[in-house]
């Protein structure tokens, strides 16, 4: 014994693989069909402009090749379950340098409370880790639903943006949108005759890497659904990283298409009000004799900024935080997105989708089809393109007023392997 304490990231790892480890073995026949997962294999091409942050490292055109192995377990004990993924990822390729660098642009708060990841390689062009991203035991009867654990959830009804989801929204130019993060969280779910529902959830958090949960950096909410006048409506309050966040979402049929409202306002420590809001309606149509879904949706970010100078250094404080939490992926305030599904063959769909700036001439285009291989074998192929000058959204933020050096999403064309077992 060196009398060294035990550092708390490898004694949270050494507690859940010892708490897989003892349920495995525990002699209760398991209702399950075993060990399932996915292999994701990745050829991605990036293209930046030349006066980008990606020019300037080297990386204006890059390659990367991307792996992932998620290998997952959901036993059945009766009332009691047990979820538990684990997951491997590897990228090589100037993508992975240009990251570091990035990342230090703003100040990224831990997500969650214990550090199950471990880097296994962090240099030049090579990262590689490994991680558990669930790890959730649950209890469940007919009216009540209980988990504990990491675990992923989703709130809100929008299909690019999703304002009413605080925790780890995917980003609306997301290219593999299957698995959630994982967030250590304590969540409740009490089911009512009427068919509504009330979630109460627990999301500690600390401040920093290493540090003990903070009320400051955790999240605690309630949210309600139920029905009322035919709308399917739903409630949100709660406390996120020492802020108020309030919602209210409603939907409806308007013929046969299907429309959502959401309002969510948010009164930031210092007491400042932010009020950011989503439409959308979508409706399954023929088009080309083909099947298909189209939608259009409107965001409004309440944190974004307005008309005035525009770069990194100068965004509001409240913008940044939320930018560096990954809960807000745009700067700006007005958006508006279109797009569809359209189903080719009973094998090939293809969804093209177009989000607009509307605070500036800029817009974002995304395209990607997914081609059914196998029963288990998919191939997934697409392309973004960013669309503006310089000194817009899309098409680049520079990173000082008056600056020459810009931050600008690179337009990218991707093909993606998807193995299922």
């Amino acid at each position: 014994m060196n009398g060294k304490p035990f550092p708390p990231e490898r004694m949270a790892r050494l507690a859940a693989i010892v708490f897989v480890a003892v349920l495995a073995c525990a002699p209760v026949r398991a209702e399950t069909d075993g060990i399932h997962g996915r292999l994701e294999l990745q050829d991605m091409g990036a293209f930046a402009r030349s006066d980008s942050i990606d020019a300037q490292l080297g990386a204006r055109s890059r390659n990367d090749a991307i792996g992932n192995l998620r290998i997952t377990w959901d036993p059945a004990f009766g009332s009691w379950s047990l979820s538990v993924h684990y997951l491997a990822a590897a990228q090589y390729g100037d993508s992975v340098r240009l990251a570091r660098v990035e990342t230090g642009l703003l100040p990224t708060p831990p997500s969650t409370w214990f550090n199950l990841t471990d880097r296994l390689v962090d240099h030049g062009q090579l990262v590689a880790l490994h991680t558990i991203d669930r790890l959730v035991l649950g209890y469940t009867t007919s009216d009540f639903v209980l988990r504990v654990g990491r675990q992923a959830l989703t709130w809100g009804s929008g299909m690019v943006f999703r304002p009413m989801d605080l925790f780890d929204p995917f980003s609306p130019t997301a290219t593999d949108t299957e698995y959630k993060p994982g967030t250590d969280m304590l969540y409740m779910q009490f089911l009512f005759g009427d068919g509504s529902d009330l979630q109460v959830i627990a999301v500690p958090r600390p401040a920093k890497k290493g540090a003990m949960p903070s009320s400051e950096a955790s999240s605690f909410a309630v949210h309600y659904h139920a029905s009322f006048f035919g709308h399917q409506t739903t409630m949100l309050v709660a406390s996120d990283h020492g802020d108020w966040v309030g919602g209210l979402g409603i939907n409806g049929a308007l013929g046969g298409a299907t429309w959502n409202l959401e309002v969510i306002p948010t009164f930031v420590g210092h007491g400042a009000g932010r009020v950011s809001a989503l439409a959308n309606i979508s409706d399954a149509v023929t088009l080309f004799e083909r099947n298909a879904t189209i939608f259009a949706e409107y965001f409004h970010n309440g944190f974004g900024a307005g008309n005035s100078t525009f770069a990194l250094a100068s965004l509001p404080p409240d913008l940044l935080d939320r930018l560096g939490q990954g809960q807000v992926f745009n700067t700006r305030q007005n958006y508006l997105a279109a797009g569809m599904t359209l189903e080719v063959s009973p094998l090939l769909s293809v969804s093209p989708t177009l989000i607009a700036g509307l605070d500036d001439a800029s817009a974002y285009a995304t395209l990607a089809a997914t081609y059914s291989l196998s029963d288990n074998l998919m191939l997934v192929a697409g392309a973004q393109a960013p669309i503006g000058p310089k000194n817009t959204e899309f098409g680049g933020m520079p990173l000082v007023v008056g600056g020459s050096t810009i931050l600008a999403p690179a337009a990218q064309v991707y093909v993606q392997v998807r193995q299922y077992f």
